[in-house]
């Protein structure tokens, strides 16, 4: 009876610490630096944590960048660009996809473990330009790539029509 009454003392110390251990404490956001994305979709890309922070410090004109931190750790870094109409956007290093597999968004894509990238001819300005944007997550554990990838994936094929029209990219 004694080993019983043990046991099921601590059972529950067990379950009451688990249900202190709380996911996200912050409102999950409805945008990613002022794109809308659904908060669904975002949130498999987050960590738990108390305050989320979002940042556009390195954005400029045809090139919205935006890093987003939970308690102050790096979690998501999104940028994008419009780049000449000729230009080929694998010749930048952050756009390279090592190990990435073809995915629908944009006009090309391709999804790794720890990013994804998609490109589509678009009307800047006036000019025939493509709009390249690159989303990597910094993942803790390296353990659950597929759900990184379809996380990875889900985002992009969502968000890249949006944050095309927000930098002024058409058609």
């Amino acid at each position: 009876m004694r080993r019983h009454t043990a046991a099921v003392a601590v059972t529950a110390v067990l379950l009451a610490v688990a249900g202190c251990s709380k996911p996200a404490q912050y409102a999950m956001p409805s945008d990613v630096c002022g794109v809308p994305v659904d908060p669904a979709v975002l949130e498999p890309l987050l960590l738990p944590g108390k305050k989320l922070e979002q940042s556009t410090a390195l954005s400029r004109p045809g090139a919205p960048h935006c890093s987003v931190d939970v308690d102050k750790e790096g979690v998501l870094s999104v940028q994008g660009e419009v780049i000449p109409a000729d230009q080929d956007p694998a010749v930048r290093r952050e756009w390279q996809v090592s190990g990435a597999t073809k995915i629908e968004a944009g006009d090309d894509a391709r999804v790794s473990d720890i990013n994804v990238v998609a490109v589509a001819a678009c009307t800047y300005q006036g000019e025939a330009r493509k709009f390249v944007v690159q989303a990597e997550r910094f993942y803790p554990k390296r353990d659950d790539a597929a759900k990184r990838r379809e996380a990875l994936t889900h985002f992009m094929k969502l968000y890249f029509p949006a944050a095309k029209k927000a930098a002024g990219c058409t058609s």
